[in-house]
């Protein structure tokens, strides 16, 4: 199925929690901000995902807060898992992944993308206020020795760990990891003083790159390999290319469907129906009906 704008639908973005064991400065919470305390069990994750394959979906990432909080986690992978799926991912801080890389492996799950911002062991606690960049390494590498690949190392540019970029690079070359270099949304302006412009990053490593591929139904964005490596680049802000090529909708950890990263107005409740014993699939067609592109081009749309 497709949005009023032609865009198709291929995957979802499923938040089994709200809660996260970090406490980053720059955390949006996957763009829903709510105080709701109810939450999905596995079951009805598995239900909601089966429901959404019937409109084109055919790729999952698991997603928080800290998705590794979940002590169902590896049950919540097993009913994802289906046959009409054909990538599950997770993303995750990596704080708690090298204990259970094998089990969710073991449960289905095909990848996962962790966040690291640096490498320097007092920066990160700066990031984070509590961790151990340490136990994110080891369970990176505990990633790759499992198989959960190609794994993805997530950094997020900012004003204070953009010097830190270099050493993250020559990092996931040695480990074999894709780096995706995400853009900050500055949400409040409080957090503007962190924001950097990471398009000069991307025409220098543009120019050095040995091939450029341009991926069609992921926002049209960019992937450059350079020496080996893979280098993507995420730019949500103010971007028209990425939304008019966005594919994906998102279900929160309360149990909501959400058409769009950037706003938080148009969700549609699917939890409730589902607890009612409703059919399903025309709140697919509600969400599907809302989404529209945040960032607009007023000549193509």
């Amino acid at each position: 199925m497709k949005d009023r704008f032609g865009r198709e639908i291929r995957s979802l973005r499923v938040s089994i929690t709200n809660k996260c064991n970090l406490k980053c400065f720059y955390c949006h919470q996957e763009g829903h901000q709510s105080n709701n305390n109810r939450f999905m069990t596995a079951e009805e994750i598995g239900k909601i995902v089966r429901t959404s394959t019937k409109f084109g979906v055919k790729k999952i990432k698991i997603s928080g807060g800290e998705p590794l909080l979940r002590k169902d986690v590896c049950n919540i992978v097993e009913n994802i898992k289906d046959e009409r799926i054909k990538d599950i991912s997770l993303t995750t801080n990596g704080i708690l992944l090298e204990n259970l890389a094998e089990n969710l492996k073991n449960s289905g799950l095909d990848r996962v993308n962790v966040s690291l911002d640096t490498l320097n062991p007092l920066l990160y606690k700066k990031i984070t206020r509590f961790g151990d960049v340490n136990r994110v390494i080891n369970g990176i590498k505990k990633a790759v020795d499992v198989d959960l690949t190609p794994i993805k190392i997530n950094f997020l540019a900012t004003s204070i760990n953009i010097s830190d970029l270099k050493n993250i690079m020559e990092f996931c070359k040695d480990v074999g990891a894709i780096l995706q270099i995400i853009e900050f949304i500055p949400l409040n302006k409080d957090l503007k003083k962190y924001y950097v412009d990471i398009t000069p990053i991307e025409n220098e490593i543009k120019e050095k790159a040995d091939k450029i591929i341009t991926r069609k139904f992921m926002q049209n964005r960019k992937k450059y390999i350079v020496d080996g490596l893979e280098i993507e680049f995420v730019r949500p802000m103010d971007n028209t290319e990425f939304c008019l090529h966005c594919t994906r909708i998102r279900l929160t950890y309360d149990g909501y469907l959400k058409p769009c990263l950037l706003r938080d107005d148009n969700l549609v409740d699917i939890l409730t129906p589902l607890r009612k014993g409703e059919d399903l699939e025309k709140y697919f067609v509600e969400c599907i009906k809302r989404r529209e592109p945040y960032f607009k081009l007023s000549r193509s749309i």
